[in-house]
């Protein structure tokens, strides 16, 4: 369903005659968010995140289920917000892409390749 909506809002960008350049058309359209020959990992990894992350970890809660749930599970221990948190690594980020908890769903390599995982991966732990 996903790959069908990317494909109509392509054609509906072009029919439209919007200006659309590679790097944005990628980062909804198939696994790899953004040419991994450009930009540093963590700028990949940041529109790996802006494709993939943002709709339910964005840093305002309202609207965002996930930022909500780990909200409501810490307490204001940690920050919800994952872009602020200082305790993420690669293989916390990696389980819980690959495996998903409670409502967040898991991502296939055929979602978040690996290479986007991985830059995923150094965004959220740059901190």
């Amino acid at each position: 369903m996903r790959a069908v909506s990317a494909v109509l809002a392509i054609i509906w960008a072009i029919s439209a005659g919007a200006q659309t350049d590679a790097a944005s058309v990628a980062a909804w359209s198939r696994t790899a968010a953004i040419d991994e020959s450009s930009g540093t990992q963590v700028e990949r990894g940041a529109a790996v995140y802006n494709n993939w992350c943002d709709a339910c970890h964005r840093d305002a809660a309202q609207n965002a289920p996930g930022t909500r749930s780990l909200e409501f599970k810490y307490r204001g221990e940690v920050p919800a917000a994952l872009e602020r948190r200082t305790d993420l690594t690669p293989a916390l980020v990696e389980f819980y892409v690959r495996n998903g908890v409670a409502t967040m769903p898991f991502f296939r390599k055929t979602e978040i390749s690996d290479a986007d995982l991985a830059a995923l991966s150094a965004f959220l732990v740059k901190g």
